[in-house]
């Protein structure tokens, strides 16, 4: 398989040594699938040799928000179902229900083989759109058999229902990753909260430029804005910052949002403190699902972005008899 598909020792899914996928090769074009830590590494590199950075609209100017400083000259939005043509054949991005902007890769050869990288997704075949492929790459963020979220049809009915309760009482604060976040206030929103948002700068940020790209949000300030004060003295918003940014000054109720939570979609932590077990990842049984309708000839398993990859790749074999590699 190395002269068709590889992946480096940082995680980088290298194809037909042309492209790179969410990793860095001197000299490549490279795709970022999303803006996620584990899916930059090296992106500061691959700013100085890639030949040419590709990814949506939102995931590029969201790079430049978060610190990433790339030449405009080397950067080529691509949306979803457009194509472009590289040295391993045509590639298009297929969006993957994760945060705002994220995409599946696919890349299809003049002999009609088709190599999909899935990204981090959740909800297979509903909300991610699952693409018939020769071969699936993939990262078992979840991997272990016993990462099952079984309440996962109904977590968002969850989160609402206790933001709802929770505002009764006075503010809310919601902690989670960027783009989560993001995710968080638009479900919000479509279920008919209308609470003002408030938020620090970075998340004042990205969810700004969402706007320029479609995305609706609502009434929203940044912090120690005029607007912010006078909301936060009324007593009734909501306030999201990062998840490992507590913010604990006595006001309101908070909701941490994690997904590695498979117990029980909601649980108490402290007198003011919720976590709910929101994830935007599928868990085990979401990537079993996403394979079992691509049906691919062989599965290729990112040991570097996965959670028990080899016993992943080995249920693949033994329980739905695909061909399953655990690389590099």
């Amino acid at each position: 398989m190395d002269n068709i598909l590889r992946i480096n020792p940082h995680g980088g899914i290298v194809i037909r040594d042309s492209l790179v996928i969410d990793g860095h090769e001197d000299g490549l074009v490279r795709v970022v699938s999303h803006v996620h830590s584990d899916h930059t590494k090296y992106l500061g590199r691959s700013a100085r040799k890639a030949t040419k950075i590709i990814g949506t609209p939102v995931t590029l100017e969201w790079l430049n928000l978060l610190g990433y400083r790339i030449n405009e000259s080397i950067l080529h939005p691509l949306r979803y179902g457009e194509r472009i043509r590289l040295g391993c054949g045509e590639v298009l991005l297929v969006k993957a229900y994760h945060i705002p902007g994220t995409a599946q890769v696919v890349c299809e050869d003049d002999e009609g083989l088709r190599i999909v990288y899935t990204s981090d997704f959740k909800k297979p075949g509903t909300y991610t759109p699952v693409v018939n492929a020769d071969i699936v790459v993939t990262d078992a963020v979840y991997g272990n058999p016993s990462f099952r979220r079984v309440f996962d049809d109904y977590i968002d009915i969850v989160l609402v229902d206790l933001v709802k309760e929770l505002l009764s009482k006075g503010p809310v604060w919601i902690h989670g990753y960027y783009g989560k976040t993001q995710e968080v206030m638009m479900l919000l929103r479509k279920e008919g909260i209308d609470a003002p948002f408030i938020m620090d700068y970075k998340q004042y940020a990205l969810t700004k430029a969402l706007e320029k790209h479609g995305f609706k949000i609502g009434d929203y300030h940044q912090e120690s804005s005029p607007e912010a004060d006078a909301i936060i003295k009324d007593g009734w918003y909501i306030f999201f910052t990062h998840f490992f940014k507590n913010r604990e000054n006595g006001v309101g109720n908070h909701i941490k949002l994690s997904g590695w939570e498979f117990r029980s979609p909601l649980r108490r932590l402290g007198h003011h403190w919720w976590l709910v077990a929101f994830s935007d990842h599928s868990d085990f049984q979401g990537l079993i699902t996403y394979i079992q309708l691509a049906r691919p000839k062989a599965v290729v398993v990112n040991s570097k972005r996965s959670t028990d990859g080899e016993l992943f790749t080995n249920y693949l074999t033994k329980k739905l008899g695909v061909k399953a590699y655990l690389l590099p």
